[in-house]
């Protein structure tokens, strides 16, 4: 049956026969389903044109009027759902109030107000038609066209039958238990009807998912296909309300319920966005992380750099067409396989540009010299690191699913695809240093390449925060250091403030300092409302998941203020800082809340927060500086460290960093250095033209 129906469809549609077998089984569904409800649709506009009464639509011509206009104002305000039916392979469904007003329609006015729906999608249908050039986009609205022809003539005739056969009145008179029993009927008959209409598309898309994707599909499939049918007739009852309201209070009250609904349809079409948006960003983390802690382990030569791209990135763009691509003609990754596209011209204008760049499906495409149809692009560059030329560019074309792409929603997107291409670029530096390193020394090549990458992952920058003076250094002691710190910057003008330290040397701990430091960073960002026990606690969980080494990692990290000055911080077993408190002439160990990261699983730290004021002081390090150590085997301490500050309570945050260096310098003397120093001074001085105390 399956390879009757196929035949069948490739005699009207004949490029289904180059198509994959995934593509080819839907467009045979578009096909038999356009087949079978065209004589559907055409039976029905016979008998509602029989059904028609002109002298009404002259009669009641405002209630006409106003009754599409709300047909038209809730159709463009639907609301949606995207839903993964199977890996990669995704579905929407959509619904609105449109339903609603066309039962209301029925209602007050009988079988003519359905011409207000058909006209409405005739239209649609024309200007689609017109501005698709795809046989299968095509197709698609050829099937849709019939299946709502259908709907607003066959279903909804045949539910307004049983409703008037049944004693239901119209208007609808009266909003009585009666009337809206029968109400409730004719939109079950209508439901069933439409059920039917819509049977062997549904039928054949249970088979092919079943094909593709054996009985583990099919619930996804049906509670997606429960969503689609779901929302459009869930709001259909208020239709019953809306007629007897303007039935028995005229229009002030009608409209005010509309109103009502109005704001109902308005804030449901918000929430469909910023859910949309929402799942959108949280994939793209998912996947950029997963691509991150890939890139890591893998060769650093980037021979498993395409191969690794062909398996996440794709994943952050389900449905859309992806090319990622390198100078002069390399083509990394190119989804779907069978896409047929002119890259030539594209990859040639692509790799001159050095910013993203968004055309929406109106707007022309520069490298293209006649105007086509295009779905919405966005073209992002890869910039080398170091010379910051383009390299190569990431291409995407986004197909449309229920989520309308304008520029707001397209520009949400560019974020990600900017961290993938830098990501790419990243991997690309790295096997560049890897193989100039190579060259020169075979054996240290792989500490070299992991250095570089640890200060690529390092702020380049330290902040600048007014009235506070902030300063930083790290001194590996190898080519790769255990220590690493972060500012990160937060809502409402907060930063997070991480110091921590892998509790190993060498090239172990720098490569599971590069995992901590991302890790750190993307809960962080991603939970900017959350205080740092949040953070320590995901990134916990995710170390011991996703890290099979024996290594741990003690780290401070803080969420600071700057316009009140309150830290509100997490010691995980780290060294504590010091907060010289100035004006009481206090020095306050801010000692570990909880133990190091890494360890064990479901561990929680403990919270806690201190005002620093102004002339306070805020020391942060890491054990190379205590731990340090002269010839004769003493050891610098912490106690040395507090009367070094002391004696130089007064130096702005730069200068005393330098006198503590100094001070450890000469105390370890001509003794190599031991262990990574990191050093972060943080001083918050009183505002401009304030009172010293």
């Amino acid at each position: 049956m399956d390879q009757f129906l196929q035949s069948l469809a490739m005699r009207l549609w004949p490029e289904l026969k180059s198509y994959n077998e995934p593509r080819r089984m839907i467009g045979t569904a578009e096909v038999i389903s356009f087949l079978y409800t065209l004589p559907l649709a055409i039976g029905g506009l016979i008998w509602l044109s029989h059904l028609t009464d002109l002298e009404l639509i002259r009669q009641q011509w405002q209630l006409f009027l106003v009754l599409g206009g709300l047909l038209y104002l809730f159709t463009r305000l639907d609301y949606f759902i995207i839903f993964e039916i199977r890996p990669e392979r995704y579905g929407s469904a959509k619904g609105s109030l449109a339903g609603m007003a066309q039962w209301t329609a029925v209602f007050l006015l009988g079988a003519t107000a359905l011409w207000l729906s058909i006209a409405i999608e005739t239209v649609r249908y024309l200007i689609n038609q017109r501005t698709n050039r795809s046989v299968g986009v095509r197709w698609d609205l050829a099937r849709n066209l019939t299946h709502d022809l259908a709907n607003y003539s066959l279903a909804y005739l045949a539910a307004l039958t049983v409703y008037q056969r049944l004693g239901g009145r119209l208007p609808l008179a009266a909003l009585d238990p009666h009337s809206i029993l029968l109400g409730m009927v004719a939109l079950g008959v209508h439901l069933l009807v439409f059920l039917l209409i819509w049977g062997v598309y549904l039928l054949y898309g249970f088979y092919t998912q079943y094909h593709l994707a054996g009985r583990q599909g099919l619930r996804a499939l049906s509670f997606f296909i429960l969503l689609a049918l779901g929302l459009p007739n869930l709001v259909h009852p208020f239709a019953i309300q809306a007629a007897a309201i303007y039935t028995q209070h005229g229009w002030v009250a009608f409209l005010f319920f509309i109103s009502g609904l109005f704001l109902l349809a308005l804030l449901a079409r918000q929430l469909s966005w910023a859910a949309e948006s929402s799942r959108q960003r949280t994939r793209q983390l998912e996947m950029l992380e997963s691509l991150s802690r890939a890139i890591i382990n893998s060769p650093p030569d980037a021979s498993k750099l395409a191969e690794l791209l062909e398996e996440h990135a794709p994943a952050m763009l389900p449905s859309a067409r992806l090319v990622i691509s390198l100078k002069p003609d390399q083509v990394m990754v190119k989804r779907p396989a069978d896409w047929e596209i002119d890259l030539q011209p594209l990859l040639a204008w692509c790799n001159q540009q050095q910013t993203s760049q968004v055309y929406l499906a109106k707007e022309p495409l520069p490298w293209q010299n006649t105007s086509q149809e295009h779905d919405p692009v966005i073209l992002t560059p890869i910039l080398d690191i170091e010379s910051g030329q383009t390299i190569g560019c990431i291409y995407v074309e986004l197909r449309s699913l229920a989520q309308p792409w304008d520029r707001k929603a397209v520009a949400g997107l560019l974020p990600g695809l900017k961290t993938l291409a830098d990501q790419i670029a990243s991997a690309l530096h790295q096997a560049q240093v890897y193989t100039e390193t190579l060259n020169y020394q075979r054996t240290l090549q792989e500490l070299k390449f992991a250095g570089r990458i640890q200060s690529s992952l390092l702020p380049d920058e330290i902040p600048i925060l007014p009235d506070w003076e902030l300063a930083m250094t790290m001194l590996p002691a190898r080519e790769t250091s255990g220590d690493f710190f972060d500012f990160i910057p937060l809502a409402e003008g907060r930063i997070g403030i991480l110091v921590a330290d892998v509790a190993d040397k060498g090239l172990p701990a720098a490569l599971y300092m590069a995992l901590c430091r991302t890790l750190i960073r993307t809960y962080a960002i991603e939970y900017e409302d959350a205080s740092p026990e949040v953070v320590f606690f995901a990134v916990n969980e995710r170390l011991l998941k996703d890290a099979r080494i024996n290594l741990f990692v003690t780290a401070f990290y803080g969420i600071l203020d700057p316009k009140n000055g309150l830290l509100t911080y997490c010691n995980a077993g780290h060294n504590p800082p010091y907060w010289f408190n100035r004006a009481n002439r206090k020095v306050i160990a801010l000692s570990p809340t909880g133990m190091p990261l890494g360890i064990e699983e479901d561990q929680v730290w403990k919270l806690e927060s201190i005002q620093i004021q102004p002339s306070d002081t805020l020391i942060l390090y890491t054990d190379g500086i205590p731990d340090a150590h002269n010839q004769a085997g003493e050891f610098y301490r912490e106690k040395r460290l507090v009367e070094t500050v002391q004696a130089a309570w007064d130096l702005p945050a730069q200068d005393l960093l330098i006198r503590i260096l100094d001070d450890v310098q000469n105390f370890v003397g001509d003794e190599a250095q031991f262990d990574d120093i990191t050093l972060m001074v943080l001083r918050r001085n009183f505002p401009e033209n304030a009172a010293y105390p």
